[in-house]
């Protein structure tokens, strides 16, 4: 009788953990069926039409696109600047190859898991919408707070990168225009992009080739002449400061009748002092926290650290995650609201990844810095048609041994506002001047309206 009561208890605790380990194995398969599947079949997506998911699912998307600016900006691209410093590369090749990178890190990441995983084409959407939004909102939002009397634009510089994007364009539209791209087509993309960057080291030759030599130096000396005026005018702007705070000081002074020292408010985010500022820190608190303790420092160029490269490494693997999760995410809104994947990423995904790159272009045109605000969105725009589009897929080929088929609908509006995006920018320069300018601004954000009027219009009629 005890002998059976043992056997008993055994065999149940058997079945108990078999159960158990059963459930536990169900519900890990469960997880990765979720991660890398775009079918929105569980039960929070299922229940009460979905409403709850995609409220949380857009609450995440948003979150991730505030790790991503963090990742990029204060580790990614720092350790860049890191290896720059280290390998003692021209500032030229380094400005075409890595921080162009490092601005578009996200779209290429997302393409990257769209490709391996989901095959949904939102990685294709995301930079399609980013290159459009780029130009129309960044650099037409850039316009309209840069100063009257901001830097003109070489237009030799924009010549050339308004050719390569242009260039970009087309070979882009004819390759993925039968929904397949061969090996040899995406190779042709990471290749036009090697071309790009020697076409950017070399420039002088280039010119000296083309215009001759005399015309090169006569635009050299145009420089120097121009560089020197603005340090004058910089020097004399920074002696009337001077001056005016001299002033200040001494009115202050026959106020108070003593010295008096006027201390300005800290309101860094190390010490917030506005309510805006501390919900930030609340907000990026567990981001800053958990990147702190995964992803090395790198110092700065100045003061490198021997775990520059691990810092880089890391700071990948972040960014790979986090691409991951932002078009998991969107696909299951995609899937829940039965929307396309092209919409949701041409829109909200490619307005998210490109806040960072929007934000560096509008600071540098308050500064006055039309060229760089310029260049650094078109060197953006070429390195997301050629090697955010190209590299992925050139990988996929060469993996699967077949073609990466793309399923793109109709491709006459896209390739018009693509087009549009280049000319409409290098024509509106030559016609202000080379310059940043209001009108040039309103002309680009308008666009950019009808290019969402145009999406959705398309989407749901």
């Amino acid at each position: 009788m005890a002998l059976k009561f043992g056997l008993g208890i055994t065999l149940a605790t058997s079945r108990a953990g078999e159960s158990s380990e059963g459930a536990s194995s169900g519900h890990s398969r469960s997880l990765l069926h979720w991660i890398t599947e775009d079918e929105c079949k569980t039960e929070f997506e299922v229940g009460n039409n979905g409403g709850p998911a995609v409220f949380l699912y857009i609450l995440a998307i948003c979150y991730n696109f505030l790790a991503l600016a963090i990742v990029v900006d204060e580790y990614f691209v720092r350790s860049i600047e890191v290896i720059l410093k280290k390998l003692k590369i021209s500032e030229d090749l380094a400005g075409a190859i890595f921080m162009a990178a490092g601005t578009s890190a996200a779209e290429l990441f997302s393409n990257l898991v769209d490709t391996f995983v989901y095959q949904s084409n939102i990685g294709f959407g995301v930079i399609y919408g980013t290159v459009i939004f780029n130009v129309f909102v960044g650099i037409g939002y850039a316009s309209y707070v840069c100063p009257s009397d901001v830097k003109k634009c070489n237009w030799r510089v924009m010549c050339r990168d308004t050719s390569w994007y242009v260039f970009s364009i087309v070979m882009v539209v004819s390759f993925i225009w039968d929904k397949k791209v061969e090996w040899y087509e995406s190779f042709i993309l990471v290749l036009m992009y090697v071309g790009y960057v020697l076409s950017v080291v070399y420039q002088p030759r280039i010119e000296a080739l083309l215009c001759g030599a005399k015309a090169t130096v006569t635009t050299r000396n145009k420089e120097n002449v121009m560089e020197l005026e603005e340090k004058e005018e910089s020097g004399e702007n920074s002696q009337r400061h001077v001056e005016m705070g001299d002033h200040e000081h001494h009115h202050e002074k026959g106020v108070s009748g003593g010295d008096v020292d006027v201390v300005e408010p800290d309101s860094s985010p190390a010490n917030p002092t506005s309510l805006c500022s501390k919900f930030y820190c609340c907000l990026t608190a567990p981001l800053n926290f958990l990147m702190y303790w995964t992803i090395p420092d790198s110092g700065t160029a100045e003061e490198p650290t021997n775990k520059y490269m691990w810092a880089f490494f890391v700071s990948c693997l972040w960014i790979a995650g986090l691409s991951w999760l932002m078009v998991k995410f969107a696909t299951s809104i995609g899937c829940i609201l039965n929307v396309g994947a092209i919409l949701l990423g041409t829109t909200f995904l490619a307005i998210g990844t490109s806040i960072p790159d929007t934000m560096s272009t509008i600071i540098a045109a308050r500064k006055g810095q039309g060229p760089i605000a310029v260049s650094n969105t078109l060197g953006s725009n070429i390195f997301d048609m050629q090697i955010a589009i190209g590299f992925p897929w050139m990988l996929y080929s060469w993996i699967h041994g077949k073609a990466y088929a793309i399923d793109h609908g109709d491709m006459t509006g896209p390739v018009i506002f693509l087009l549009l995006s280049a000319l409409v920018l290098h024509f509106g320069l030559s016609l202000f001047g080379w310059k940043l300018r209001k009108r040039l601004g309103a002309i680009l954000i308008s666009l950019y309206v009808v290019f969402l009027i145009f999406v959705f219009v398309e989407e749901f009629a």
